[in-house]
């Protein structure tokens, strides 16, 4: 299945398993404004996702030959219900009023409310995060037809990233009070919210779940980090070029967050472009400022050495590739086009 076909197949089971839960929990709220809410999850998770994070999943059990997809694909709802209770902790975090052009979960509800009382929405969504989280631990703990002691470690391994992730936005939030940081903690950040999050931990929970050789379970894991670290990289370009069309550019800069590109130019910039970058961290910019900031980035460096950064990583996945040997030519065909999917930038 290519990514299209998959998407329909996956978007069928999360439907069905999403729309018996919150039938189950309206049966309890019985209140039409709670019901509300509870109909927006839906929509939340239905807008707009591509589905990325289980195809890969359904590419690397590919990849490992097994041919039970009804598993894997209920087994990769558990990835999908955790980055959405992620995503609305984490836009109430931001203070994003949409993602990817419909309303934050916080911003809907105060919606709900006229708009009298954001505490009580982002207190709401707070809540409806941790009924999703609820969720994922339900089908966690469902055996879903695999072998009792690899089921274990795949659960310690899942609980391992969860707590993973929430140190990585812990570091991420904390970094918003300091005026400068260093590459490590920038790594170390990137490799806990997205690489190992969104990548190298649920295949790696696929594969511990295969069976597989610890030679395997090696390569899967420094694959997908790499192709994990581009996607961060990647995404932290987009927010300087401005190439996705709904989301606001240079919103790293004004949110205050802590990239590579704010410390290419806290490590190599002149004074004056320091003061000027400070200046701008976490503040509402005009479009003449951000015009401004986006030259100096072109023109000091900063835009050519995120790119070596994920040609980098580019290359060591495509390394990593070459030792890969897959069942059939379609499933290579499929994961290399899905790995190039995820770091490709038109340069």
């Amino acid at each position: 299945m290519d990514l299209a076909q998959f998407k329909v197949a996956f978007d069928r089971l999360l439907m069905d398993y999403v729309q018996q839960k919150i039938s189950d929990s309206k049966k309890i709220l019985d209140n039409d404004t709670l019901n509300k809410i509870l109909d927006y999850v839906q929509t939340f998770i239905f807008s707009w996702w591509k589905r990325i994070r289980p195809y890969a999943l359904y590419l690397t059990y590919k990849w490992l030959g097994w041919k039970n997809e009804d598993a894997i694909m209920r087994f990769g709802i558990i990835f999908e219900l955790l980055h959405s209770f992620a995503l609305i902790h984490d836009d109430i975090i931001d203070r994003s009023e949409k993602r990817h052009n419909i309303l934050t979960m916080h911003h809907y509800i105060n919606k709900l409310l006229w708009e009298k009382n954001m505490h009580i929405a982002q207190s709401q969504a707070l809540l409806v995060g941790d009924l999703l989280f609820s969720w994922v631990y339900e089908l966690q703990y469902k055996n879903h037809d695999f072998d009792s002691q690899l089921l274990r470690v795949s659960r310690w391994n899942v609980h391992n990233m969860i707590e993973e992730v929430i140190l990585g936005e812990m570091i991420d939030v904390h970094m918003l009070v300091w005026e400068q940081v260093d590459e490590k903690l920038i790594d170390k950040k990137n490799q806990y919210k997205t690489a190992s999050y969104t990548f190298t931990i649920p295949m790696l929970t696929w594969a511990i779940l295969a069976d597989t050789s610890e030679n395997v379970l090696d390569m899967v894991k420094d694959l997908w980090n790499c192709i994990g670290m581009a996607f961060q990289v990647r995404d932290d370009l987009n927010d300087i070029l401005w190439t996705e069309a709904d989301k606001r550019i240079f919103s790293d800069v004004q949110e205050g967050q802590q990239t590579y590109f704010t410390n290419y130019v806290f490590q190599h910039w002149s004074e004056s472009d320091k003061q000027l970058l400070k200046q701008s961290l976490g503040k509402t910019l005009t479009d003449s400022q951000i015009k401004e900031l986006q030259k100096m980035f072109y023109n000091n460096g900063a835009i050519d050495f995120v790119k070596s950064l994920i040609k980098k990583y580019a290359e060591q996945a495509q390394h990593i590739l070459d030792k890969i040997s897959f069942e059939d030519e379609p499933s290579r065909l499929a994961f290399e086009s899905l790995v190039r999917k995820i770091w490709y930038l038109a340069v």
